[in-house]
């Protein structure tokens, strides 16, 4: 023992020391890879998690600047729509009524849409309703806050048109289960052709003269008969449609009194 320590003090190794160094060092080295391993494996779940939180801020960070963006241009279409009402407003001379759309009716026996609008804004049957991109309907249902539209894409809707190019004058209404539109009287004489433009007349003042309503798509010739078929796609698009005007009926001049 006192030979095994001399010579151990003098930094010599005997087999002795090289067994239990070999036994002991591998068991060490093993210890130590798995500590390292563990302390990596933890540093990494750590790592993750942290890059899981930061990652959850800047998708909420995100998402709320996605929604302001959304917000900020949705005000800016709002304003340029409203722009271009009070444009519309000053450029004719028609009375009108700002209304909001408000809800669209689903049955597909009536395509209609629902105004905030009603008699206590002095709404009245009847009444044209119009956009500033063309004819939308009439007024077919009145209550004291609100208003149904009965729109040119109904089958029972009838509004007078006249195609721009060659003054022809023809009846438009709706088709049945089809967001499109015919136009009705037709001489199969009359001058129509695809993308012939479709506006308003001032029959019974219930739209402004001129107003776009409508193109022409297609136009099929009836030999047998004295009429034409016209398709017609519909300037206005009524599901996309948020704002609407009332157009009031023109003053009628007091009579004079004897």
């Amino acid at each position: 023992m006192a030979l095994y320590i001399h010579v151990h003090r003098q930094g010599r190794t005997t087999w002795i020391d090289n067994g239990i160094i070999s036994v002991t060092g591998g068991l060490q080295a093993l210890v130590s890879n798995l500590g390292q391993g563990m302390k990596n494996t933890v540093n990494h779940y750590f790592l993750l998690v942290n890059a899981k939180k930061r990652n959850e801020e800047l998708e909420t960070e995100v998402s709320l600047l996605r929604s302001k963006v959304i917000s900020q241009d949705e005000i800016l279409l709002e304003n340029k729509r409203l722009q271009e009402d009070l444009s519309f407003k000053a450029k004719e001379k028609e009375a009108f009524l700002s209304a909001r759309i408000v809800a669209h009716d689903v049955s597909p026996d009536f395509l209609g849409i629902r105004v905030d609008r009603g008699s206590n804004d002095g709404v009245q049957l009847g009444m044209g309703v119009i956009h500033t991109r063309g004819v939308v309907g009439r007024i077919h249902r009145v209550t004291p806050f609100y208003s149904d539209v009965l729109t040119l894409l109904d089958p029972s809707s009838n509004i007078d048109v006249i195609i721009q190019r060659s003054r022809a004058r023809g009846i438009l209404s709706g088709q049945s289960k089809q967001l499109s539109c015919k136009l009705k009287y037709i001489d199969r004489l009359d001058d129509v052709i695809v993308n012939d433009t479709l506006v308003s007349s001032d029959f019974g003042h219930v739209f402004p003269k001129g107003l776009l309503v409508g193109t022409v798509t297609a136009v099929i010739p009836n030999s047998n008969g004295i009429l034409q078929t016209v398709a017609v796609k519909s300037a206005i698009d009524i599901y996309r449609v948020e704002e609407v005007f009332l157009v009031f009926p023109p003053k009628q001049p007091e009579k004079a009194i004897n």
